[in-house]
Parts: C-alpha cells; sequence; structure tokens
C-alpha cells in the first residue's frame, strides 16, 4: 500500500534561542520552498472521444432548456411556486404585522403603513365572516 501522507517525525531540534535572522523575512527565492513544484489538483487525462461528442451535449442541454422554460406549459406545482407564505399560513401575516407595530412603537418608528394594513386583514376578515 503506497503511503501518501507526509512524514511529521523529522530531525528538527526546538529550542529557545532566536537567531537574528528568525525576526527577518525570508526570500522566497532563496528558500527550499522556491524549489517544491505544485501539483495539478486534477490530472489531465487523454480519452479517445468522437469528434461531434461535445456539440451533441450542447445540442441536447438546448434543446432541453428551450423545452423546460419556453414551451412547457405551468401545471399545479409550477402555480404553487406563486403562493406566498403568507397565502399558505394563515394569520401568519397578521401576527408579524403586530410584532412589527410593537417593535416600532416602542423604538419610536412610523407605524402608519403597518396600521394601514392591519385594518385592511381586519375588512378582508370581516368579509370572510359575514357574507
Amino acid at each position: 500500500m503506497k503511503y501518501f501522507g507526509r512524514d511529521f517525525r523529522t530531525n528538527r531540534s526546538f529550542s529557545n534561542k532566536i537567531d537574528a535572522s528568525e525576526n527577518e523575512p525570508i526570500k522566497f527565492s532563496t528558500s527550499q520552498a522556491s524549489r517544491k513544484s505544485a501539483r495539478p489538483l486534477v490530472k489531465r487525462v487523454n480519452v479517445d472521444m468522437p469528434w461531434y461528442q461535445p456539440f451533441s451535449v450542447v445540442g441536447s442541454v438546448a434543446v432541453f432548456l428551450i423545452y423546460f422554460c419556453v414551451l412547457r406549459e405551468e401545471n399545479d406545482l409550477d402555480l404553487e411556486f406563486n403562493k406566498t407564505l403568507y397565502d399558505r399560513i394563515k394569520g401568519l401575516e397578521k401576527e408579524q404585522l403586530l410584532q412589527s407595530y410593537r417593535f416600532n412603537k416602542e423604538h419610536g418608528k412610523n407605524v402608519d403603513d403597518i396600521e394601514r394594513r392591519l385594518k385592511e386583514l381586519e375588512e378582508q376578515e370581516n368579509k370572510l365572516i359575514s357574507p
């Protein structure tokens, strides 16, 4: 089995002595790091593929996107994406408006828009209750 890791058990001796050169910047061109070469992350593999393969792939993806984005009719699932969270959860908008109203009142901010929307919601609720 091939060992891929580094051997960290090197023959370094650590001491409390600090050389005068340790406080100075190390010049890269004279350091041992300049002699190292970086390994490529992805190996380039020569694969025998037909000359028309890239055109075939691009064409297939283009046809799929044209169908999916342009030609396809909307179905029930697509219409579900048009709904807001307030349409899905009854009473959520009113609760959030009330919390915003309390917060803005405490911090001295304008609450006119919130009051207006709360009145609209109450009118809609009254219309639903009394036919």
